[in-house]
């Protein structure tokens, strides 16, 4: 009685403690007998921040590390076999099988098929094994693997990986789930902003060998802008200098408008060292895997330490761009563009397939739509055609994620396609309308 007293004692003193949560360690040696009471965690006092020149934090770090092994060594673990949520892996289609599925994850992951068994990609496989979601087992070949049902270990599960690459793919796609991201591959993308009559386009034989656009503004300098022009050119004004200055620089035209987008789309003939690995969609309630519409972000992987990788290229970065399928951010600045207009799903407008989807559920539907034009509209502030172009040179138009895997860190690195050639840096006096607007 005396012990358990002193133990009531000390947990009420540290629950009385003006420390933050985040402050307080937990008291490993005592958790036993806690569990067992059903009481809660009793907290202690202040950390150590600098050391005294004893030993006494080392012994009192090295008691607390024991008392918190020695209570998960001897802690009874398992699952409720009625939670249980069994996944089979199939070595011929290298994924994984749910006979009985149920639970969250289905919302994001998995594919259903008509018999009502849901399969599993590897990678969303492993991902739900640690988690602890799944328990994970391997499907035999020539028994009845049902009633002789072989589980897998996670260091099992990291054998069976095919390559380096789809390794690495598993850890950025681990990591960006973590974070609350719904992520998918890129070879389950359902929906497109291209129709589905455009299609790429291969490379011929000048467009992958011969720069003729450079050849052309070479020939062009060479007749009209030699020294011998500078004696026969008046100048009146700077911004006539730097115009003819610009056509002495050759210079990629990125992609603007829709139609420049569609033809910019191509294949090389050739397999690309670099292509999109995964697709990314911000968190929302409303996220279907069936219709999540265009990803937010496409990420590129790269492993820094493959010997048999490299940095990409220039010509390895048009590729990626000219394969890039997302919400485009330059698009989505102006105020009349609505993305579920200039999407296709199965060759359809997503905005007819949605249409569909409200008929089935009008009750749902309504009270969205109230809600809708209950919340305030957002207004769009003026903004300077100088901060426009400021921000066309930032942020660029067409953008990837290159996902750098360096001993497992992971570092993201956001790649742009800018045009300086297109925009006139040097100052160039207001219009009267704008300055009209601001008095």
């Amino acid at each position: 009685m005396e012990k358990d007293e002193e133990l009531d004692i000390k947990a009420g003193a540290a629950a009385d403690s003006d420390l933050e949560d985040d402050e307080l360690i937990q008291d490993w040696s005592e958790a036993a007998r806690l569990t067992v009471r059903a009481s809660t965690l009793p907290k202690s006092g202040e950390k150590d921040y600098e050391p005294d020149g004893t030993n006494t934090q080392e012994l009192l770090l090295y008691r607390a590390r024991k008392a918190m092994f020695e209570t998960l060594s001897h802690s009874v673990r398992g699952t409720v076999v009625k939670n249980q949520v069994k996944a089979y892996y199939d070595p011929d289609v290298h994924m994984a099988v749910i006979f009985q599925p149920k639970g969250n994850f289905l919302q994001t992951m998995g594919k259903m098929h008509k018999d009502g068994t849901v399969w599993l990609e590897f990678q969303e496989f492993l991902y739900l094994a640690e988690r602890g979601t799944v328990t994970p087992f391997y499907k035999m070949q020539g028994i009845d693997w049902r009633y002789h049902e072989l589980p897998l270990s996670i260091e099992e599960m990291y054998r069976l990986f095919q390559s380096q690459q789809e390794m690495d793919n598993f850890f950025v796609f681990a990591h960006l789930k973590r974070l609350g991201f719904a992520v998918m591959s890129s070879r389950s993308q359902t929906d497109s902003f291209f129709r589905a009559d455009c299609r790429p386009r291969k490379l011929s034989f000048f467009e992958n060998h011969c720069p003729f656009p450079h050849w052309r503004r070479s020939l062009h300098n060479m007749f009209f802008y030699n020294p011998w022009s500078f004696w026969i050119i008046r100048y009146t004004s700077t911004p006539q200098i730097y115009r003819n200055l610009n056509q002495l620089i050759p210079f990629y035209k990125a992609p603007k408008t829709v139609k420049d987008i569609e033809n910019e789309r191509m294949v090389s003939k050739e397999k690309p060292s670099y292509c999109v690995n995964l697709n990314v969609w911000k968190p929302k309630g409303d996220f279907k895997k069936k219709n999540p519409g265009l990803p937010d972000y496409q990420i590129v992987i790269y492993n820094k330490n493959d010997p048999q990788k490299h940095f990409p290229t220039y010509a390895d970065l048009k590729t990626v761009f000219k394969s890039l399928d997302y919400k485009f951010d330059f698009l989505s600045n102006s105020d009349n563009w609505k993305w579920d207009e200039h999407t296709y799903h199965d060759g359809k407008l997503r905005c007819e397939t949605l249409a569909k989807s409200k008929q089935k559920g009008p009750s749902m539907d309504n009270t969205k739509e109230k809600q809708r034009k209950m919340m305030p509209k957002k207004q769009h502030k003026f903004r300077s055609p100088r901060a426009l172009q400021k921000s066309r040179l930032k942020n660029g138009y067409r953008s990837f994620l290159l996902a750098v895997v360096d001993d497992g860190l992971i570092s993201f690195v956001k790649i742009s396609e800018a045009d300086f050639g297109s925009e006139d840096v040097w100052y160039t006096p207001y219009s009267s309308n704008y300055a009209h607007r601001n008095q």
